[in-house]
């Protein structure tokens, strides 16, 4: 047996240990319907919108939006206003709350006209076409979004409406081999087959009309699929186009596979994550159209790390699709059309906007986000493996930040989202996050999690801790260790970056060390670099900011490739010095007790050797 093998799994041991819960299983995709939404009274009509596939526990309890109304740019925003209808569908729903059932169906009745008015404007569907809107309460997730359109009669029909979503088709030789050799390709999740060929609906935009940057999600996927040629799965969702505001940018997407082997066991595998796909040149600077904002893609070329998403179909540089996006908006704070009420009393004499009222103060902490890699070098180790997978769940995600270049998996850094805290001032808070990463090495008989971080910061200096679970198979030289709450690394943010915001607190670029040599197992000193975690805070009035940096690299990856030992430290190298491995065996075995008797024995075997 190759020992070193038996050491990565003692590595990983002594590194961390906990683990949360397997992934749900699969759920009915979310569907709504709404009865009527056509041939509607514009002096008034009751409707009933009804939802399935909505499971309770799904956007980690936080509900669903119902909203009916014209096509506003802030529709998925808590604090939106604009909307004759606003709803939230929770389990274990109070007040005005639409009850969420446990078979993940939900209904709700309301009335619609064809004009009302709202925060001061009048909103009218002949010129503002309504709709009711569905999507996950306070997250950029789009799994939940859908759009329905509502059709008054009479002087209430609203006339046709430019359609907002990207039109992009990823490549068009992709898509011609999929189909010569009887594959298919499934748009769903609200991405459709028509008409150039894939439209992908528009979502949450943070594109500045005067910068001309910014970045538009969109929503929705397309899954390839080809089994004569052994390609089981190819799925591309949730695409993003960032504008640099010079003519180019960058699409984003999150991408998944499963190739050859075989269906049951494919021989390799990427679990979805996001990647920077595309390098994108656009003909021009976007331009208004309505109340929207057209930008048309010029060329798109597949970047390294899109290439290795591609698993090596086409290589970095090749040519992909050009394409079209459409989303609400405005260019140089032009406002999208509106009319306001008649008055009879004359304007205010000053027209200054108030300061934002929201605020992060003491008690206000209720959301968040911890982009953390853990090590860098360790993601490269584990995601240099054969059959090796990084996969993230429970409201954890992979990002494209500090990703590891020319791997096969997804090697960037975590995204875990706040659960509690509570919050002081900007250099006092407690933050507990949730989520799970699993890296699995089956190879080296292991498979490691790490989950619920936590941050405790106070006087310049704080702590990160997890829970950690190291789980074993057959083989391996040591047995499965769980550490809950265990601290992980020591912080200083005396060279942090602090950057308040309305409502909001991001900490970044904090300096990570390790707290002892014993969470290595004595491979490592107390004090080596770990990556730098960024922890972003804010109150429910706010609007969260980007986490990381998704188009570019992030914070520094810590100590470099150094995460597997030096040969000179490595069981297998003792051999050769004629040393008995029984004793290193048991420390392994007994790493679960903190690692000092692996760190006696090989200080003891050393000391034979001189």
């Amino acid at each position: 047996m190759n020992l070193r093998r038996w050491a990565a799994v003692a590595v990983a041991a002594a590194v961390l240990g906990a683990v949360g819960a397997p992934p749900a299983s699969a759920a009915t995709a979310p569907a709504v319907t709404v009865t009527p939404a056509t041939g509607l009274d514009p002096a008034g009509t009751s409707i009933t919108v009804k939802g399935t596939g909505f499971a309770p526990d799904a956007n980690d309890g936080k509900g669903f939006g119902v909203r009916v109304g014209p096509a506003k740019d802030d529709v998925r925003t808590r604090t939106a206003t604009g909307f004759q209808v606003s709803k939230l569908v929770k389990k274990d729903a109070v007040g005005v709350q639409i009850p969420l059932n446990a078979d993940g169906s939900w209904e709700l009745t309301v009335p619609v006209k064809a004009e009302y008015t709202s925060a001061g404007a009048t909103y009218n569907a002949a010129s503002q076409p309504f709709s009711v809107y569905v999507f996950g309460w306070d997250t950029p997730d789009l799994t939940w979004d859908s759009t329905t359109a509502l059709k008054f009669t009479g002087a209430g029909d609203p006339p046709p409406a430019a359609t907002t979503g990207l039109d992009w088709g990823l490549k068009q030789t992709w898509r011609s081999y999929i189909e010569r050799f009887g594959g298919t390709a499934t748009a769903d999740r609200g991405a459709t087959a028509t008409p150039s060929p894939y439209r992908w609906p528009a979502g949450p935009s943070t594109f500045d009309g005067k910068t001309g940057k910014g970045s538009v999600a969109f929503g929705g996927r397309v899954t390839f699929v080809l089994e004569p040629h052994l390609i089981w799965n190819f799925e591309l969702s949730n695409p993003k186009v960032t504008f640099a505001g010079d003519g180019t940018g960058k699409l984003s997407a999150t991408v998944g596979y499963s190739f050859y082997g075989t269906k049951a066991a494919p021989e390799q595998v990427r679990a979805p994550s996001e990647v920077d796909f595309a390098d994108l040149k656009f003909t021009a600077t976007p331009r208004q159209e309505g109340g929207n904002v057209v930008a048309d893609i010029a060329s798109a070329t597949l970047t390294e790390a899109g290439a290795g998403a591609f698993a090596g179909f086409y290589p970095a540089a090749a040519d992909l699709d050009a394409g079209k996006l459409v989303f609400p908006g405005k260019i140089g704070g032009t406002e999208p059309p509106a009319t306001t009420p008649p008055t009879t009393t004359p304007p205010p004499s000053s027209t200054t906007t108030p300061p934002s009222t929201c605020a992060l103060s003491p008690g206000a902490l209720t959301r968040g986000n911890l982009l953390w890699g853990f090590k860098k070098s360790f993601r490269s180790y584990v995601g240099g493996g054969t059959g090796t997978t990084i996969t993230a769940t429970e409201g954890a995600e992979v990002t494209n930040v500090d990703e590891v270049a020319g791997k096969a998996i997804p090697t960037g850094a975590y995204r875990f989202p706040l659960g509690s805290g509570q919050y002081t001032a900007a250099g006092e808070f407690t933050a507990r996050f949730g989520g799970q990463v699993a890296f699995s090495y089956p190879a080296h008989f292991f498979t490691l999690v790490l989950a619920n971080p936590k941050v405790t910061v106070a006087q310049g200096k704080g702590t990160l801790s997890a829970d950690v679970e190291l789980r074993t198979t057959a083989g391996a030289p040591s047995p499965p260790v769980s550490k809950p709450g265990v601290a992980l690394a020591n912080l200083d943010l005396a060279t942090a970056t602090t950057t308040p915001g309305a409502g909001t607190l991001t900490v970044s670029a904090i300096k990570a060390a390790l707290t002892s040599s014993d969470a290595f197992a004595g491979f490592y000193q107390a004090g080596d670099a770990l990556d730098e975690p960024t922890v972003t805070l804010a109150a429910s009035c706010a609007t969260l900011p980007p986490a990381g940096n998704p188009g570019g690299p992030g914070a520094p990856g810590g100590s470099g490739t150094d995460l597997v030992p030096d040969v000179a430290f490595r069981p297998d190298n003792l051999a050769s010095t004629g040393v008995s491995l029984t004793g290193v065996y048991w420390g392994l075995a007994l790493l679960a007790a903190g690692g000092s008797l692996l760190l006696w024995t090989r200080r003891r075997a050393i000391r034979s050797t001189k």
